[in-house]
């Protein structure tokens, strides 16, 4: 965990001492009766000449850092989209790289938004994996969002199966606050609470997310 809130603090210090487009620390939290409390903190930053960094904590596997870099591509409109490829190293209780992208798409109050990577292991070939989430969302108001969500990780997920889920979003200003819950019809059920805040240069206008 020292790894990780050193993560963030490093991340803070470059919004003062560089010129950022759009920066974000995320802060998740899962809960469930079958799963151990875990936190996941996430940090993301994107110059003005839109090169992309991103770091995480517990997020590939317990106790790891991993550290992503990549270009940002993107094109704002009625139909907006974000792409951020990225590559990166995974260190700590598991040792390797990951390959994926970060796409966001924007339609009137429609969002939609996905995570996929290929995350490998020096160490053992069987902690090779696939990871996918993505929410699919609806903007009911300027402060309140609906959606659903899937997700695939072996981390997390039992069997390495795709899981559906449900999620709520609540807006204030540049924080969100989403609230997930995975197998909801089962007794097996679990949470993930963020606690998320973004900064975007010349204000959040300029941001395709609606729900930031």
């Amino acid at each position: 965990m020292k790894k990780g809130l050193l993560l963030i603090t490093t991340l803070c210090g470059l919004w003062h001492n560089a010129i950022a487009q759009h920066a974000g620390l995320e802060q998740y939290y899962y809960m469930g009766t079958y799963r151990e409390f875990t936190i996941v903190p996430v940090a993301y930053y994107q110059s003005s000449k839109n090169w992309y960094a991103e770091g995480r904590y517990n997020y590939e596997a317990l106790n790891t850092l991993s550290l992503y870099a990549g270009k940002s591509f993107e094109r704002k409109a009625l139909f907006s989209y974000v792409a951020n490829p990225i590559a990166g190293v995974v260190l700590g209780r598991m040792n390797g790289g990951s390959i994926g992208i970060n796409l966001d798409l924007d339609y009137r109050n429609f969002y939609f938004n996905t995570q996929s990577q290929y995350t490998f292991s020096v160490q053992q070939r069987s902690n090779n994996f696939i990871y996918s989430w993505s929410d699919f969302t609806y903007k009911l108001s300027e402060k309140f969002a609906v959606g659903l969500s899937l997700q695939q990780t072996k981390l997390y997920q039992l069997n390495g199966a795709f899981e559906k889920g449900f999620l709520i979003k609540a807006t204030y200003k540049n924080w969100n606050f989403p609230l997930y819950i995975f197998r909801p019809e089962s007794s097996e059920r679990y949470f993930v609470l963020g606690l998320n805040y973004e900064w975007q240069k010349n204000s959040a206008k300029n941001s395709i997310n609606p729900y930031n």
